[in-house]
């Protein structure tokens, strides 16, 4: 006489329903470590590098045409007896000056920019299309207005036979906080603005300094 398998019980189905609820729970804690965060914070990182190099970019801009002639003058040009360009000295305190201008137009125009935010649903981070749109959502604070650092940087480069061109560039990188969900993290923004530009022709110089 066969035995029958008896039904499970209480305890049987309870145990599966737990084992199905672990599977679950392991398998979102998966998609948002492997495939959420590093979207979100990709994301963040592009939403944040646009919108403060564009900032930086106009703010210098818009300081280099207010105060046109602190930015005309950052080389000194001596010249032999003969006429001939004998050297190229930059102005440290022009140089200074300028750098400080810039950086304190860049720190102000970023300090007006508003905060913003995005939210994501987690399936549309999980990059399967059939979840697009669903499930609870990520929030995203991006804080644009942060820590401002700048110096300049000076280089000649020999363009051809006796021409040689000089030129000014002022380094930014800005510090700035980010909120994914509850927790900060901060973003590093860098950029390089042209700010001067000197080309001669004839010989190359025998002195050139560089402000270090």
């Amino acid at each position: 006489m066969r035995r029958r398998n008896p039904k499970p019980g209480p305890r049987r189905w309870v145990r599966r329903g737990l084992a199905l609820l672990l599977a679950a729970a392991g398998l979102y804690v998966y998609l948002v470590e492997t495939e959420v965060k590093p979207r979100v914070e990709e994301l963040a990182e592009y939403e944040c590098r646009a919108i403060v190099v564009q900032a930086m970019n106009e703010a210098v801009s818009a300081e280099m045409q207010r105060t046109p002639e602190r930015y005309e003058e950052l080389y000194t040009l001596a010249y032999g007896p003969d006429g001939t360009l004998t050297a190229v000295q930059a102005d440290a305190g022009a140089l200074n000056a300028a750098r400080a201008a810039l950086v304190a137009a860049v720190q102000q125009a970023l300090a007006a920019l508003p905060e913003r935010e995005w939210r994501f649903p987690l399936g549309s981070l999980s990059g399967w299309t059939s979840l697009g749109g669903l499930g609870p959502e990520w929030t995203l604070q991006l804080q644009p207005h942060g820590y401002v650092e700048g110096w300049m940087e000076e280089d000649a480069e020999a363009l051809a036979v006796n021409r040689t061109r000089y030129s000014v560039t002022l380094v930014l990188q800005v510090t700035n906080n980010m909120v994914l969900d509850g927790k900060s993290s901060t973003a590093l923004v860098g950029t390089r603005i042209p700010v001067a530009s000197l080309l001669l022709n004839g010989e190359v110089p025998a002195y050139y300094g560089a402000v270090s």
